[in-house]
């Protein structure tokens, strides 16, 4: 993996990654539109253009104030945009009621302001359909989490993987993630995975 400072991206053999900007908008529509896409994401249902421009404005926002963020995806070959993959801020609660699990949200506001809250850097991929099964997710993937423990040296990294997400789940466990426990997002289950913060093999 190599890091430009001045464009501010991250390039692996096949890939580079950089920030997402407002050009990137209509290919994200797309992308969240798409229902075999969308199930394993948020709510599990298709999003509307609207929920993909509040969506593209709140990451936008979080590269200015937390230095996180989903990145574009590019293939090297032909310059093609084929996904997302990057660091998102998570808030979660850190004590859950009794019988209950931790509740999580991807923007702070929405956060019960009462609750203890922990905040999470979350490592997340989605990528396009005629993109699957070639390694594009595990080679983006490998590449946010060294820039997040090289670069930032952030002292731990999360996966929020539904657990019927065979793919995703098949991509993080190539990483040696430990399951951590059960985070409950928009009233859905996401198992919450730990990266192993040393060197990776």
């Amino acid at each position: 993996m190599t890091l430009s400072r001045g464009t501010d991206q991250i390039e692996s053999e096949r890939l580079i990654l950089r920030r997402i900007d407002q050009d990137d908008f209509d290919f994200f529509v797309h992308l969240h539109a798409d229902p075999d896409v969308a199930r394993y994401l948020s709510h599990g249902k298709p999003r509307s253009s609207q929920e993909s421009l509040a969506w593209l404005r709140h990451l936008l926002s979080t590269y200015e104030d937390f230095a996180l963020g989903q990145l574009a995806v590019l293939r090297k070959s032909d310059g093609m945009l084929i996904g997302r993959c990057g660091l998102s801020d998570l808030a979660v609660e850190a004590r859950a009621s009794v019988a209950a699990v931790p509740r999580g949200w991807y923007q702070r506001a929405d956060a019960p302001p009462a609750a203890e809250i922990v905040f999470e850097a979350e490592l997340g991929y989605t990528f396009h359909r005629s993109s699957w099964g070639h390694g594009y997710a595990s080679e983006a993937a490998r590449c946010v989490f060294d820039y997040a423990r090289d670069v930032l040296r952030l002292p731990r990294v999360i996966s929020l993987i539904h657990p019927e997400n065979v793919r995703s789940l098949r991509v993080a466990q190539r990483f040696g993630v430990q399951r951590q426990d059960v985070v409950e997002v928009l009233s859905r289950p996401f198992d919450r995975l730990v990266w192993p913060m040393r060197a990776a093999t």
